[in-house]
């Protein structure tokens, strides 16, 4: 009964000491920080529209390896008046960010705009991978 109870005590003690890490280094941990890279950016024929492709990425630090780890999250079209802050943004699913290889935009007039994403792995030249319309008007 003695040993069982030792057993449990020793178990629960260090159970108390991971616990008590754990929760030191959360509060130690700095939030993760967003940053983005700009892909393109094009201007519509009228000059009036702008619109800029962009990566986005996550950093955090990591107090176990004690580095920085970097992760690419999503792809956006930031959008709105040249000019401006470009604060609108649509997320472009659909793609792995990870794997682009280009973007190009082309407008059809100053409102609708088409942004064709190519990727790595597509083995033919100028082979499009995803496209997306947009009516700047509409969004």
């Amino acid at each position: 009964m003695k040993k069982l109870l030792w057993i449990m005590l020793s178990v629960g003690v260090v159970l108390l000491v991971f616990m008590m890490n754990y929760f030191v280094d959360k509060r130690q941990q700095q939030p993760n920080m967003t940053q983005s890279v700009s892909l393109t950016t094009s201007t519509s024929p009228d000059k009036k529209n702008i619109v800029e492709v962009k990566k986005i990425y996550t950093q955090s630090t990591d107090y176990f390896d004690y580095e920085q780890k970097q992760k690419v999250d999503s792809v956006r079209m930031y959008y709105g008046r040249s000019g401006s802050m470009l604060n609108q943004y649509r997320e472009l699913k659909g793609i792995h960010p990870s794997r682009i290889r280009n973007v190009d935009v082309y407008w059809r007039n100053n409102q609708h705009v088409i942004i064709d994403i190519i990727n790595t792995k597509q083995y033919k030249k100028n082979k499009v991978d995803k496209r997306f319309n947009y009516h700047l008007k509409e969004l």
